[in-house]
């Protein structure tokens, strides 16, 4: 009958609907079972949470990264210098897809390394992150306290730099129960350099325990540290110590200095590189040649970290081989620590700091080098200080305009506020003006924050208003609080 046919009907959809609902969930505990499977693998940490144990945003990232790594290893090859701007350009089409296939086919880790020291009870509260532990066989071994409990763990790696071992020291940002540790571990190894490259809160979250006195002296367990010097810049401050231990009374006291970049935002990774280079740069002509490993921090000791040494590393390569091979290195130290280099934003960011350094070098002079540089030292090349100069130019001209981070300015509604179509502001500091309450794009202006020597966003680049601009104009003075406008204009050249 209808009444039977449409039962049977209605039984045989509610079997499909469950029989889906079945095969659905199978391929979701699948999944589910896997992702646990993997990520066990990849982090050996016990199951306790640590106080203030939560994971980055890079961390968490990294594991999502981690699921969708190729089945295969696939080989990848030093670059010959001369190569390098177009492997990047290559490595870049598409949102950086090669970039991300080559970051997927890295190892983790090293298999075979153990955690037993890291895990142990009464080291457990010393670790920052649950997921975050430095391997047994490369771990930084502190001297055992007298009469107190088992106190030689620090979460801390020996790192090696382009063919010089243990050159860094990879550790977390000290938490407040570690300082004294971290203290102990600068005078025990004869660090002189401390690189720090995290705020002590991002995103309203404890990073890194401030583990410096701001003037004066302050003692951490048996190590005294005294505020010498403290230099302020754009990208990074300089503080320079006085570091005594006063069970070792007889030995004199050192000079560490601290290194902090400021300049990492709270979300991936710098827009450009240089200040980072600039920093490298400053890092490397600070650490004695007498000293022990330089010892590097961030939150975790691995992202920002792993970073920073790579970098490093790769610049001594390219001096000495005329080649890169980042795939190579990151390889090798994440056998030394753990998830070295989070990110493929960080993995990218690498090879772009290293194109940056290969095609304009290093244009920093010292004032007492100035007149030499623009001298010429033979009469026979009278035009050479030109030609230099022109070169030097002819570099600028170079530097990629990137149009996808001008998305604002481009709007139709905007691009009306251009005095120049081809001059608009980058995305990332454009100046933002007050929204005019119902009227669309009235928070644009063609104005940009540009850095000082020692002050971001020190001044405001901006055209010269147009007739239906002066408005934005004076009311980004106003909004921004401008005493100072300098004009590098006539009103009127050139009958223009």
């Amino acid at each position: 009958s209808t009444e039977e046919n449409r039962l049977h009907k209605d039984l045989l959809t509610s079997m499909l609907i469950l029989l889906l609902v079945f095969i659905i969930f199978i391929l979701l505990a699948g999944y589910f079972f896997r992702f646990r499977r993997h990520r066990k693998a990849v982090v050996n940490s016990g199951d306790k949470k640590m106080p203030n144990g939560i994971l980055e945003e890079q961390e968490q990232q990294r594991v999502m990264l981690l699921s969708r790594s190729p089945s295969g290893p696939k080989k990848y090859f030093p670059i010959p210098v001369e190569n390098l701007e177009e492997e990047i350009r290559m490595r870049s089409a598409d949102e950086g897809k090669l970039f991300r296939e080559e970051f997927n086919s890295l190892t983790p880790g090293y298999l075979q390394g153990t955690f037993e020291m890291a895990n142990k009870e009464e080291n457990r509260e010393k670790n920052r992150y649950p997921n975050i532990l430095p391997y047994d066989h490369s771990r930084v071994v502190l001297t055992q306290l007298d009469g107190a409990p088992p106190s030689d763990y620090i979460n801390a790696s020996y790192i090696d730099g382009y063919k010089e071992k243990n050159k860094f020291i990879a550790a977390q940002g000290p938490k407040q129960e570690t300082v004294n540790d971290f203290w102990r571990m600068i005078w025990e190894q004869k660090s002189a350099v401390i690189v720090m490259l995290t705020n002590l809160k991002e995103r309203k979250e404890e990073k890194c325990h401030q583990y410096w006195p701001d003037q004066g002296c302050w003692t951490y367990g048996t190590i005294r540290v005294s505020v010498e010097d403290c230099i302020v810049l754009v990208d990074y401050t300089i503080r320079k110590f006085c570091v005594q231990s006063l069970q070792d009374g007889c030995k004199a006291p050192r000079l560490v200095t601290q290194l902090h970049f400021t300049s990492w935002p709270d979300f991936g990774v710098p827009f450009t590189p240089i200040g980072m280079l600039k920093f490298l740069k400053k890092v490397k002509a600070l650490n004695p040649a007498h000293a022990g490993p330089i010892v590097v921090h961030c939150s975790a000791g691995v992202g920002r970290t792993g970073t920073f040494i790579v970098i490093d590393a790769i610049i001594d390569m390219m001096h000495a081989e005329q080649k890169v091979d980042v795939f190579e290195f990151v390889s090798r130290i994440r056998n030394q620590r753990p998830q070295m280099v989070q990110t493929d934003m960080q993995y990218s960011f690498i090879y772009q700091a290293l194109l940056e350094y290969y095609l304009y070098g290093d244009t920093e002079l010292d004032v007492s080098s100035l007149e030499k540089h623009l001298q010429t030292s033979h009469n026979s090349a009278p035009n050479l200080v030109k030609i230099g100069l022109e070169e030097e130019f002819k570099k600028l001209t170079n530097v990629r305009i990137m149009k996808e981070n001008m998305r604002t300015g481009n709007l139709p509604a905007n691009m009306k506020k251009a005095r120049v179509i081809q001059i608009i502001p980058y995305d990332f500091n454009r100046v933002i003006l007050s929204m005019k309450r119902g009227q669309e794009y009235t928070d644009y202006i063609n104005a940009s924050f540009i850095d000082g020597y020692r002050q971001k966003d020190y001044f405001i680049a901006t055209q010269g208003p147009l007739p239906h601009t002066v408005e934005d104009f004076w009311r980004m003075v106003w909004e921004w609080k401008c005493h100072t406008i300098v004009m590098l204009t006539e009103v009127q050249e050139r009958e223009q």
